[in-house]
């Protein structure tokens, strides 16, 4: 078809956006033609009738023309849960310093996202984008971070902080949490199947040390924690971890 664009979950995977099992799991191919064409039914195919601008298409070296990854967000988030299109949304802001392990550079800015919706008229999942929009920010490496920092947000729990570096006496860095609660020097880590492995297992002990070191706390979270309790069982440990250090703070005042 050659007015069509390839887009929605199609467009998701081209981009490396992070989609819930369910959605990678489906091999379909989703296009999208403009909005006055006939109804095309093919087997394997999904076809969406709408109109895209300019800019909401970009043309691939290889010829295929896909919805930008903006566009992508915003035509998911009419079929999406709040926490993914947030998580797509991180994903897209997702930026660490030079002096950070893996130092990244952002795809958007939070205000680039903001000024693209707000030029939008009548699309579908716009009012799930700008919603989601409010919770994204800059620093969450993974869809699971993600998750744990909405549902600490949704417990009623302090806002973590995101790309904050633990340093010693003399200013080294010597810890990177993937959240922090910088008063009452919490970190929280997320540790994920890859942390299973001997050699990563020697370095997040190395970097419990050196946290334990500066005195700060630590909760380590694991996807087995995640599938025992859900977010909202991880959410109530850390709130009582706070707690517990607060209540502690007030002893020793």
């Amino acid at each position: 078809m050659s007015d069509a664009v390839a887009s929605f979950a199609t467009a998701a995977g081209i981009w490396g956006l992070p989609l819930p099992p369910h959605f990678r799991d489906d091999f379909s191919l989703h296009v999208t033609r403009p909005a006055k064409t006939p109804l095309s039914l093919r087997p394997g195919i999904i076809c969406h009738r709408m109109h895209l601008s300019p800019h909401d298409v970009v043309a691939l070296q290889n010829g295929i023309r896909v919805t930008s990854p903006l566009r992508t967000m915003l035509d998911l988030a009419a079929v999406l849960q709040r926490d993914d299109i947030v998580a797509i949304g991180d994903y897209l802001v997702c930026e660490h310093p030079e002096d950070f392990p893996a130092p990244r550079n952002a795809l958007y800015r939070l205000d680039q996202i903001a000024t693209y919706l707000a030029a939008k008229r009548r699309v579908r999942g716009l009012p799930g984008a700008k919603r989601a929009l409010e919770l994204v920010r800059v620093g969450a490496d993974s869809v699971p971070e993600t998750r744990l920092r909405l549902a600490i947000i949704d417990a009623g729990l302090p806002e973590p902080v995101l790309n904050y570096v633990i340093r010693d006496s003399f200013g080294r860095a010597v810890a990177w949490p993937d959240q922090a609660f910088v008063e009452a020097r919490l970190s929280v880590q997320y540790d994920g199947e890859h942390h299973r492995t001997a050699e990563q297992q020697a370095s997040d002990n190395w970097r419990n040390r050196l946290v334990a070191d500066e005195e700060w706390d630590q909760l380590i979270v694991s996807s087995t924690d995640v599938r025992r309790r859900g977010w909202d069982g991880v959410a109530r440990l850390v709130g009582q971890r706070l707690s517990r250090l607060r209540h502690r703070a007030e002893l020793s005042a």
